[in-house]
């Protein structure tokens, strides 16, 4: 008589096989729990109840909520921080744009008749255009205000973070089991029992789900 080769595993060992199977008919086919089952001892060749196969989906459940959660986290954290250095930067130009800046200026003198070797004019020789005689240059220190597009940019770029970090969100009051709650609309607030109430309406769709097979 051949020996099923299954029942040498460990409980984690076989539960770790049979996941991906659970995942594929629970997601792609739409099976019940208690179908599922079946089809495990079909495949793999030995028998296990509803209630572990819901448990396998609870267990792939969590694993892909904490997946998901870290690698939104990690985005966050990628995204924060370029908001940082892009925000950084824009008030280090910011701030060099408000330097001083030294401006020169030059002054001609001009002369509109012919000159001697001695530097004096001479009469009747009218020119038709002026004649540089001296320049002066002078230098003036001008303080400027900061470029306001840099400003318009910080802003932007602040908003973004805001955005990330779900402060851009209005302040609401929530009311629950005659209890209140306070906080941001991005962030769903702690409710009393809320893993039973999950936990209920889990049932209750796997419930109908088997009604209607």
């Amino acid at each position: 008589m051949a020996t099923n080769p299954n029942n040498n595993k460990s409980a984690k060992d076989r539960r770790n096989a049979r996941l991906p199977l659970v995942s594929q008919l629970r997601l792609e086919r739409r099976m019940s729990f208690r179908r599922i089952a079946a089809e495990v001892e079909r495949q793999l060749g030995y028998s296990v109840t509803a209630k572990t196969i819901k448990t396998d989906w609870d267990l792939l459940v969590s694993e892909w909520r904490a997946e998901a959660a870290a690698n939104t986290q990690q985005a966050c954290d990628e995204a924060l921080m370029e908001c940082d250095r892009v925000i950084a930067e824009l008030w280090r130009l910011y701030e060099e744009s408000k330097r001083k800046r030294v401006t020169k200026r030059a002054k001609v003198r001009t002369a509109l008749v012919r000159i001697n070797a001695f530097g004096n004019p001479v009469v009747d020789q009218p020119l038709d255009a002026p004649v540089p005689l001296e320049s002066e240059t002078s230098s003036v220190a001008e303080e400027p205000i900061g470029d306001v597009r840099i400003l318009a940019e910080i802003r932007k770029w602040e908003e973004r973070r805001d955005k990330l970090l779900g402060l851009d969100k209005v302040q609401v009051d929530i009311t629950s089991g005659g209890r209140e709650f306070k906080g941001f609309s991005s962030v769903l607030p702690v409710v009393p029992g809320i893993e039973g109430i999950v936990r209920r309406i889990d049932e209750e769709r796997e419930q109908k789900l088997s009604e209607e097979e």
